[in-house]
């Protein structure tokens, strides 16, 4: 889906993209300097990250139907794509489900949950390398 000719979809996944890192970030700063206002933080770009992710999704699931339409033979390359990054955004919105249940306190991370939630934010890099070579290479989402 297009609007004023640009992609939703492509306009969207920036943001959880951004902000996915961030919150990482302030969570490790927020466990390693006490700071429960930095942990706060993180928690509330997260949600903002999720709730993006989930639009990016549903646009990139209008697109897909595009794409299988046109162009078959990516079909694959687009589910695999599409594929890390849901599981990136359902491992992120888990941990959000998880928080929101004790709110309004906000516990640290554990080492463990840092670790999964770094290497979410690589393999999101893999899923949006794979995105990338979908526009940028095979012109998905560009083309009229």
């Amino acid at each position: 889906m297009k609007f004023f000719g640009h992609s939703i979809h492509i306009m969207l996944i920036h943001f959880p993209s951004a902000l996915f890192p961030v919150h990482v970030l302030f969570a490790i700063l927020g466990k390693y300097t006490f700071s429960v206002s930095l942990v706060e933080a993180g928690f509330y770009i997260n949600v903002v990250g999720c709730i993006m992710g989930w639009i990016a999704l549903l646009f990139g699931l209008l697109d897909l139907m595009q794409v299988y339409k046109t162009k078959e033979e990516l079909i694959m390359k687009v589910l695999i794509h599409g594929g890390i990054n849901s599981i990136v955004l359902i491992g992120f919105s888990i941990f959000t489900l998880v928080q929101i249940k004790i709110l309004p306190k906000f516990d640290e991370d554990s080492i463990m949950v840092l670790v999964i939630k770094s290497l979410l934010i690589l393999i999101m890099i893999l899923g949006n390398y794979l995105g990338g070579q979908l526009i940028l290479k095979y012109k998905i989402g560009v083309t009229p």
